[in-house]
């Protein structure tokens, strides 16, 4: 019974928490980030949309490094779902660079960590806003940004996917009803 049970559970998949805009500014958009620039740096530039970078699981946590960086200054506002509870919400400079060797990812994929640049410009500027509550689903961001930018880590608890925990009961109702025929034949 035991065998049965663990190999289910093993198999059983995790939903991945991506962040889905409810609301944002009108002309504004939510993308995910692959570009070969760094962020924190300044050098992406890019105006009215703000990025998310899906960065390492660690667990059952799954951590997004979210980023507004536009050329000039401009400000978004907007709710985000991470689809999983959020478990906590990195805003300062000191948290997301301690957190970056937990967390941090190759960003383009060009095998060379450095992809995060200037960890001193990392975090928010003492009037942005970032509002969630422990456990929720969504965060709500109200940043006005310029070089080189705002960012948060947002560190968030995957859910099993519907199907696979289904697997897993029927797994482990399987393994059970084994184990007790098993005792009744013997």
């Amino acid at each position: 019974m035991r065998s049965i049970f663990i190999s289910f559970l093993l198999f059983a998949g995790v939903a991945q928490a991506s962040p889905v805009a409810l609301e944002i500014n009108s002309g504004y958009t939510l993308a995910t980030y692959t570009g070969a620039a760094a962020v924190n740096a300044g050098n992406v530039d890019i105006r009215s949309t703000l990025f998310a970078v899906r960065e390492q699981q660690v667990g059952n946590i799954q951590s997004w490094y979210l980023f507004f960086d536009p050329s000039g200054n401009q400000s978004v506002q907007a709710t985000l779902d991470f689809g999983g509870k959020i478990l906590d919400v990195i805003t300062t400079s000191a948290g997301l660079a301690s957190s970056l060797g937990t967390y941090g990812t190759d960003v383009d994929g060009d095998g060379v960590f450095n992809d995060y640049s200037s960890r001193a410009a990392m975090g928010l500027e003492s009037g942005d806003r970032v509002q969630w509550a422990l456990g929720g689903r969504t965060l709500a961001i109200d940043w006005n940004a310029s070089d080189p930018g705002d960012h948060v880590r947002v560190l968030v608890q995957l859910v099993p996917e519907p199907a696979t925990a289904a697997l897993a009961l029927l797994g482990m109702g399987l393994g059970i009803a084994g184990a007790t025929r098993r005792r009744k034949t013997r």
